[in-house]
C-alpha cells in the first residue's frame, strides 16, 4: 500500500466505523422491516462476505438469507458455500442459467442481435430479479453490495447488483471494505478473493486498466501521480455518473 493512502487510512478509526454501520442496519431495519431479514446475494468475495457479516451482527444470523446464484457451473461456488457456513446464516443454492437462457432465447426469437453487453449485464439482472422473488417469499430487504470505488467508475449494472434497499458500503472503497471485514474477523480468504464480477475470465482490475489502490487512493486524497490512471479514472467516473444519479424526469 502506497504511504499517502496509508497515512489517510491510518488516521480514521475503523472500529467505531464498523460499530456504526452495525448500529445503521439495526436501526434501518427497526424502521423499515423491524421482522424482516437481510436477503444477500453471496459472492464469496469480500463485498458480500462483508454485508452478511454486518447484518448478522446486526440483526442476528436468523435473519440474514444468503442466496447463491450460480449462472451454470461456478468455479468459485465453494466460496459462497464456505462463506453462509462460516457465518451459520440459512441460505438457498438457486441456478440462474435456465432463465438467462430463456431470455437469451427469446430475444434471439425476436430477430434481435446479442451485444457484448447484453450478454454480461443479463445475469445480474437475472440475480437481483431473484433476490426480490426469495425476498417477497418471506418479506426481507435486499441488500446492495456495492461499495465506493466500484460505484465511482461505474463498475455495476443498472437493475442489476446496482439495485436493491439498503447499501451498507457505498461510502467505503474496496481498501476500507477489507478493513471492514478483519475488524468483523472474517477468514482472508473472503477478504482476499481475487475480485470479479464472476461472470468473466477477467479481474476487476483487468477490465479497469488501473489497480484498486490506484483507485482509492485518488478517491480518498486526490492523488493520482500517473496522469494516464488519472485520466482513466476520471473518464470511466464521468461516463458513468448517470448510474449514481436520480432517473432524470420531465417537470412541467
Amino acid at each position: 500500500m502506497n504511504e499517502i493512502l496509508s497515512a489517510y487510512l491510518s488516521a480514521r478509526d475503523y472500529d467505531r466505523i464498523t460499530r456504526g454501520c452495525i448500529e445503521w442496519i439495526r436501526n434501518w431495519f427497526a424502521e423499515n422491516g423491524p421482522s424482516s431479514p437481510a436477503v444477500i446475494g453471496v459472492s464469496g468475495g469480500k463485498d458480500s462476505s462483508v454485508v452478511s457479516a454486518l447484518c448478522k451482527e446486526a440483526l442476528g444470523k436468523e435473519r440474514v438469507f444468503g442466496v447463491l446464484m450460480p449462472n451454470s457451473v461456478q468455479p468459485d461456488i465453494n466460496y459462497s458455500r464456505l462463506l453462509v457456513e462460516h457465518l451459520g446464516i440459512p441460505h438457498a443454492e438457486i441456478n440462474i442459467a435456465e432463465a438467462v437462457n430463456g431470455v437469451r432465447n427469446s430475444i434471439r426469437s425476436g430477430g434481435l442481435d446479442f451485444t457484448d453487453q447484453m450478454t454480461i449485464n443479463l445475469p445480474p439482472r437475472i440475480r437481483m430479479t431473484t433476490l426480490y422473488a426469495v425476498s417477497q417469499c418471506m418479506n426481507g430487504r435486499v441488500s446492495n453490495n456495492c461499495n465506493r470505488s466500484e460505484n465511482y467508475v461505474g463498475y455495476s449494472t443498472i437493475f442489476g447488483d446496482a439495485a436493491g434497499d439498503f447499501s451498507p458500503l457505498a461510502n467505503l472503497t474496496v481498501t476500507e471494505v477489507k478493513i471492514i471485514g478483519r475488524c468483523l474477523g472474517l477468514p482472508e480468504m473472503f477478504i482476499e478473493k481475487p475480485p470479479s464480477d464472476g461472470l468473466t475470465d477477467r479481474t476487476d482490475e483487468d477490465n479497469f486498466g488501473f489497480s484498486y489502490e490506484a483507485l482509492d487512493t485518488y478517491i480518498l486524497t486526490g492523488s493520482c501521480p500517473d496522469d494516464t490512471v488519472r485520466s482513466l479514472i476520471d473518464r470511466r467516473h464521468k461516463a458513468n455518473l448517470f448510474k449514481l444519479q436520480p432517473m432524470p424526469e420531465y417537470v412541467f
